[in-house]
Protein backbone atom coordinates (compact mmCIF):
# COMPACT_ATOMS: atom_id res chain seq x y z
CA UNK A 1 0.00 0.00 0.00
CA UNK A 2 1.53 3.74 -1.11
CA UNK A 3 2.38 5.21 2.39
CA UNK A 4 1.03 8.98 2.67
CA UNK A 5 4.08 11.31 2.96
CA UNK A 6 3.68 13.57 5.78
CA UNK A 7 7.06 15.63 6.16
CA UNK A 8 7.57 17.47 9.74
CA UNK A 9 9.42 20.26 10.41
CA UNK A 10 12.93 19.59 12.34
CA UNK A 11 11.05 22.32 15.45
CA UNK A 12 12.19 20.85 18.63
CA UNK A 13 10.00 22.55 21.90
CA UNK A 14 11.83 22.74 24.97
CA UNK A 15 10.01 22.24 27.77
CA UNK A 16 10.93 23.04 30.83
CA UNK A 17 9.59 21.59 34.43
CA UNK A 18 8.38 18.56 35.92
CA UNK A 19 6.69 15.74 34.65
CA UNK A 20 3.17 16.29 33.71
CA UNK A 21 3.65 19.86 32.81
CA UNK A 22 1.13 20.96 30.26
CA UNK A 23 2.04 22.11 26.55
CA UNK A 24 -0.75 23.47 24.27
CA UNK A 25 -0.22 23.65 20.29
CA UNK A 26 -2.59 25.62 17.99
CA UNK A 27 -3.15 25.15 14.55
CA UNK A 28 -4.21 27.90 11.96
CA UNK A 29 -7.43 26.78 9.90
CA UNK A 30 -7.54 25.51 6.79
CA UNK A 31 -10.54 26.15 4.52
CA UNK A 32 -11.74 26.26 1.12
CA UNK A 33 -13.51 29.59 -0.31
CA UNK A 34 -16.51 30.08 -1.38
CA UNK A 35 -15.20 31.29 -4.91
CA UNK A 36 -14.21 26.96 -5.14
CA UNK A 37 -16.85 25.80 -3.40
CA UNK A 38 -19.94 27.47 -5.45
CA UNK A 39 -18.93 26.71 -8.65
CA UNK A 40 -18.34 22.99 -7.68
CA UNK A 41 -22.43 22.97 -5.95
CA UNK A 42 -20.22 22.54 -2.51
CA UNK A 43 -21.90 24.29 0.55
CA UNK A 44 -20.02 25.07 3.71
CA UNK A 45 -21.23 23.31 6.77
CA UNK A 46 -18.64 24.37 10.20
CA UNK A 47 -15.38 25.73 11.04
CA UNK A 48 -14.37 24.58 14.16
CA UNK A 49 -11.40 23.93 16.69
CA UNK A 50 -10.91 20.48 18.41
CA UNK A 51 -8.80 20.25 21.21
CA UNK A 52 -6.85 16.21 21.45
CA UNK A 53 -4.88 16.21 25.13
CA UNK A 54 -2.77 12.75 25.40
CA UNK A 55 0.69 11.71 26.66
CA UNK A 56 3.90 12.58 24.41
CA UNK A 57 7.45 11.03 26.02
CA UNK A 58 8.59 7.82 27.70
CA UNK A 59 8.21 7.04 31.01
CA UNK A 60 8.93 9.73 33.86
CA UNK A 61 9.59 12.30 31.18
CA UNK A 62 6.60 12.33 29.51
CA UNK A 63 4.17 15.30 29.93
CA UNK A 64 0.57 15.77 28.21
CA UNK A 65 -0.32 17.73 25.39
CA UNK A 66 -2.86 19.65 24.24
CA UNK A 67 -3.22 19.63 20.24
CA UNK A 68 -5.76 22.03 18.89
CA UNK A 69 -6.67 21.16 15.43
CA UNK A 70 -9.20 23.17 12.94
CA UNK A 71 -11.68 21.11 11.25
CA UNK A 72 -13.86 22.28 8.32
CA UNK A 73 -16.56 20.51 6.26
CA UNK A 74 -17.92 20.75 3.22
CA UNK A 75 -20.53 18.65 0.99
CA UNK A 76 -23.20 18.82 -2.16
CA UNK A 77 -25.59 16.28 -2.76
CA UNK A 78 -25.15 14.04 -5.42
CA UNK A 79 -26.57 11.04 -7.36
CA UNK A 80 -25.69 7.13 -6.85
CA UNK A 81 -26.18 4.37 -9.46
CA UNK A 82 -29.46 3.69 -8.44
CA UNK A 83 -30.57 7.33 -9.16
CA UNK A 84 -31.31 8.20 -5.41
CA UNK A 85 -29.88 11.72 -3.82
CA UNK A 86 -26.52 10.99 -1.64
CA UNK A 87 -23.96 13.01 0.06
CA UNK A 88 -20.39 14.15 -0.71
CA UNK A 89 -18.02 15.65 1.22
CA UNK A 90 -14.76 17.29 2.08
CA UNK A 91 -13.49 17.47 5.38
CA UNK A 92 -9.71 19.77 5.79
CA UNK A 93 -8.08 19.37 8.67
CA UNK A 94 -5.11 21.15 10.22
CA UNK A 95 -2.54 19.99 12.97
CA UNK A 96 0.72 21.22 14.51
CA UNK A 97 3.85 19.81 13.28
CA UNK A 98 6.24 20.35 16.37
CA UNK A 99 8.35 17.82 18.22
CA UNK A 100 8.55 17.70 22.14
CA UNK A 101 11.57 15.15 23.56
CA UNK A 102 11.67 14.37 19.64
CA UNK A 103 8.37 13.09 19.10
CA UNK A 104 5.81 14.83 17.02
CA UNK A 105 2.55 16.54 18.56
CA UNK A 106 0.69 15.89 15.11
CA UNK A 107 -1.89 12.65 16.21
CA UNK A 108 -1.20 12.03 12.88
CA UNK A 109 2.56 11.44 12.81
CA UNK A 110 2.39 7.52 13.87
CA UNK A 111 -0.55 6.19 11.97
CA UNK A 112 -0.57 4.13 8.82
CA UNK A 113 -2.93 5.48 6.16
CA UNK A 114 -5.92 3.28 7.63
CA UNK A 115 -5.21 4.81 11.19
CA UNK A 116 -5.05 8.37 9.49
CA UNK A 117 -8.90 7.62 7.89
CA UNK A 118 -9.87 6.25 11.07
CA UNK A 119 -8.65 9.29 13.37
CA UNK A 120 -9.55 11.62 10.60
CA UNK A 121 -13.30 10.14 11.34
CA UNK A 122 -13.41 10.52 15.08
CA UNK A 123 -12.12 14.08 14.87
CA UNK A 124 -15.34 14.80 12.75
CA UNK A 125 -17.47 13.26 15.02
CA UNK A 126 -15.34 14.72 18.04
CA UNK A 127 -16.28 18.21 16.24
CA UNK A 128 -19.97 17.32 15.01
CA UNK A 129 -20.61 17.19 19.22
CA UNK A 130 -19.05 20.16 19.85
CA UNK A 131 -20.79 22.09 16.84
CA UNK A 132 -24.57 19.72 15.97
CA UNK A 133 -23.17 20.09 12.27
CA UNK A 134 -20.18 19.72 10.75
CA UNK A 135 -20.60 17.97 7.90
CA UNK A 136 -23.70 16.61 6.51
CA UNK A 137 -23.48 13.04 5.10
CA UNK A 138 -21.25 10.08 5.43
CA UNK A 139 -18.50 11.20 7.48
CA UNK A 140 -19.49 11.34 11.39
CA UNK A 141 -21.33 7.78 11.00
CA UNK A 142 -18.31 5.99 10.29
CA UNK A 143 -17.33 3.51 14.03
CA UNK A 144 -14.77 1.56 12.39
CA UNK A 145 -12.60 1.43 9.36
CA UNK A 146 -11.45 -1.88 8.04
CA UNK A 147 -9.25 -2.60 4.68
CA UNK A 148 -8.11 0.17 2.33
CA UNK A 149 -7.62 -0.69 -1.28
CA UNK A 150 -5.70 1.78 -3.42
CA UNK A 151 -8.06 2.91 -6.38
CA UNK A 152 -5.62 5.65 -7.96
CA UNK A 153 -3.56 8.61 -8.04
CA UNK A 154 -3.11 12.51 -8.88
CA UNK A 155 -0.65 14.58 -8.24
CA UNK A 156 -2.15 18.27 -7.85
CA UNK A 157 -0.62 21.74 -6.60
CA UNK A 158 -1.90 22.34 -2.55
CA UNK A 159 -0.72 25.58 -1.10
CA UNK A 160 1.87 25.81 -3.28
CA UNK A 161 3.13 22.17 -3.20
CA UNK A 162 3.20 19.07 -5.61
CA UNK A 163 1.21 16.25 -3.50
CA UNK A 164 -0.60 12.89 -3.79
CA UNK A 165 -4.22 12.48 -3.58
CA UNK A 166 -4.25 8.64 -3.09
CA UNK A 167 -7.92 7.55 -4.10
CA UNK A 168 -8.98 4.28 -1.54
CA UNK A 169 -12.03 1.80 -1.12
CA UNK A 170 -12.46 1.89 2.25
CA UNK A 171 -14.43 -0.79 3.67
CA UNK A 172 -16.28 1.08 6.87
CA UNK A 173 -18.42 0.15 9.73
CA UNK A 174 -21.59 2.90 9.76
CA UNK A 175 -23.86 3.10 13.01
CA UNK A 176 -27.15 1.47 12.23
CA UNK A 177 -29.27 4.10 13.08
CA UNK A 178 -27.38 6.51 10.32
CA UNK A 179 -27.92 4.03 7.59
CA UNK A 180 -31.56 3.16 8.15
CA UNK A 181 -32.62 6.59 8.28
CA UNK A 182 -33.91 7.35 4.48
CA UNK A 183 -34.62 10.53 3.25
CA UNK A 184 -32.44 12.85 0.81
CA UNK A 185 -29.24 13.43 0.75
CA UNK A 186 -29.11 10.34 4.14
CA UNK A 187 -25.83 8.62 5.04
CA UNK A 188 -26.96 5.32 2.59
CA UNK A 189 -24.79 5.48 -0.47
CA UNK A 190 -22.22 2.87 -1.06
CA UNK A 191 -22.09 -0.59 -1.01
CA UNK A 192 -23.44 -2.07 2.23
CA UNK A 193 -24.82 -4.62 4.43
CA UNK A 194 -26.77 -5.02 7.53
CA UNK A 195 -25.91 -6.35 11.10
CA UNK A 196 -27.06 -5.97 14.61
CA UNK A 197 -23.48 -4.78 15.58
CA UNK A 198 -23.92 -1.93 11.97
CA UNK A 199 -23.91 -1.58 8.58
CA UNK A 200 -20.41 -2.62 6.42
CA UNK A 201 -20.49 -0.50 3.26
CA UNK A 202 -17.52 0.64 0.92
CA UNK A 203 -16.75 3.98 0.03
CA UNK A 204 -14.46 5.89 -1.92
CA UNK A 205 -11.89 7.78 -0.02
CA UNK A 206 -9.57 10.79 -1.10
CA UNK A 207 -6.69 11.33 0.97
CA UNK A 208 -4.39 14.44 0.72
CA UNK A 209 -1.49 15.63 3.28
CA UNK A 210 0.99 18.56 2.66
CA UNK A 211 2.98 20.56 5.25
CA UNK A 212 2.23 24.57 5.30
CA UNK A 213 4.09 26.72 7.45
CA UNK A 214 4.03 25.49 10.95
CA UNK A 215 1.32 23.21 10.27
CA UNK A 216 0.39 20.36 8.43
CA UNK A 217 -3.00 19.99 6.67
CA UNK A 218 -4.97 16.80 6.02
CA UNK A 219 -7.89 16.88 3.34
CA UNK A 220 -9.87 13.60 2.56
CA UNK A 221 -13.34 13.31 0.07
CA UNK A 222 -16.14 10.88 0.63
CA UNK A 223 -18.26 9.44 -0.76
CA UNK A 224 -20.44 6.14 -2.17
CA UNK A 225 -18.49 4.08 -4.44
CA UNK A 226 -21.09 4.61 -7.45
CA UNK A 227 -20.02 7.91 -7.30
CA UNK A 228 -17.79 9.68 -9.66
CA UNK A 229 -16.70 12.68 -7.60
CA UNK A 230 -12.69 12.53 -7.35
CA UNK A 231 -11.84 15.01 -9.93
CA UNK A 232 -14.25 17.83 -8.41
CA UNK A 233 -13.19 16.83 -4.84
CA UNK A 234 -9.20 17.09 -5.97
CA UNK A 235 -9.66 20.58 -7.61
CA UNK A 236 -11.28 22.18 -4.60
CA UNK A 237 -8.05 20.21 -2.56
CA UNK A 238 -5.49 22.71 -5.04
CA UNK A 239 -8.33 25.65 -3.68
CA UNK A 240 -7.46 25.32 -0.11
CA UNK A 241 -6.61 27.94 1.69
CA UNK A 242 -4.46 28.12 5.47
CA UNK A 243 -3.81 30.75 8.10
CA UNK A 244 -0.63 30.56 10.11
CA UNK A 245 -1.23 30.82 13.98
CA UNK A 246 1.04 31.03 16.77
CA UNK A 247 1.30 28.00 19.23
CA UNK A 248 0.52 28.91 22.58
CA UNK A 249 2.92 26.60 25.28
CA UNK A 250 1.99 26.66 29.10
CA UNK A 251 4.06 25.12 31.32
Amino acid sequence: MRGLHLPFAALLVVVAGCTGTLVEMRSGPATVPDAALVPAGYVHGNTTEVPLTYPVGVGPVSRDVTVYVWVSGYSRTVTDASGANATAALLVVSSPNRKIENQSVNPFAQLSNRGVVAELFEVVATADNATGSLVDGVSADVTEVGRLEERGVQNRTVLGRTVEVVTYAATVRVDTAAVMDVGTATPTTGTESASAAGATRTLLVHLMAVEHGDDVVFAMGVHGDDVDEAETIAALMEAIEHEAAADVDAA
